[in-house]
């Protein structure tokens, strides 16, 4: 996120990084000069108009304990699962809190970021970094967290044919080079929200052909309902 505000002249004039991440906050600060790092939470907290939570789920209590807030102050929170009641609770305020689900592409200001109902501040902020999506609650909210599983397993896909080629004696790293270069090839249809889905399977498919057949055989009724399956037991992890 700090990359991606910071990757414009259209970003903040000044973020405030929290001293829990050393590592990360030196280097955002040496490759940032509107970047500085913190003495303390307080400090952070302090001086922020929007303030960022952005710790693991279990250490939000540790993080926030002790924090005092002012009038005026948005609350921004990248917890995954964590509800806006607990996190309310855990800051003892009234102040307006946004849920959010970032993603790594806003380093690139590349990526929609699904979101609660949220001050127009934020909205700007998340604007700038790729676009907001906003649900009209939690439970929505949640859906989108448990999508946000599968990527890895897209990934996977991929190296599994390129496993596959080597299996028929074809050199892994060509057979990677080339199906990754075809499935990034894919990314404008991605990108063209006008395309739906079925139509940009259509338009890669022949009648008959291999794509369609391989579409076919392996998204069957059961193996469509054992990804259906672990989406479900992710949306019971990201409710609790």
């Amino acid at each position: 996120m700090t990359d991606g505000l910071l990757a414009g002249d259209d970003g903040p004039s000044r973020v405030v990084l929290s001293p829990r991440g050393a590592r990360n906050a030196a280097q955002l600060s040496a490759r940032h000069r509107h970047v500085s790092v913190a003495a303390s939470n307080q400090e952070v907290a302090a001086g922020a108009d929007i303030l960022v939570l952005s710790v693991l789920p279990g250490q939000l209590h540790d993080a926030v304990a002790g924090l005092r807030l002012h009038d005026g102050q948005v609350l921004v929170s990248v917890l995954a699962g964590v509800s806006l009641h607990e996190i309310r609770e855990a800051l003892d305020t009234d102040l307006p809190i946004v849920r959010t689900i970032p993603l790594p592409p806003v380093a690139q200001r590349g990526a929609v970021t699904v979101m609660t109902e949220a001050p127009g501040v934020v909205t700007q902020m998340f604007d700038l970094l790729g676009g907001c999506l906003p649900v009209p609650d939690e439970a929505q909210l949640s859906v989108f967290s448990a999508m946000t599983g599968s990527f890895t397993g897209l990934l996977q896909y991929v190296a599994t044919l390129s496993h596959w080629a080597g299996s028929q004696g074809v050199p892994v790293a060509d057979a990677e080079r080339f199906i990754r270069g075809a499935v990034a090839g894919l990314a404008p249809g991605l990108r063209d929200s006008q395309t739906s889905m079925d139509q940009l399977i259509r338009a890669h498919e022949t009648p008959g052909g291999l794509n369609e057949q391989l579409r076919r055989e392996f998204f069957d009724d059961r193996t469509t309902a054992a990804l259906q399956s672990a989406l479900d037991d992710l949306l019971h992890v990201v409710t609790r």
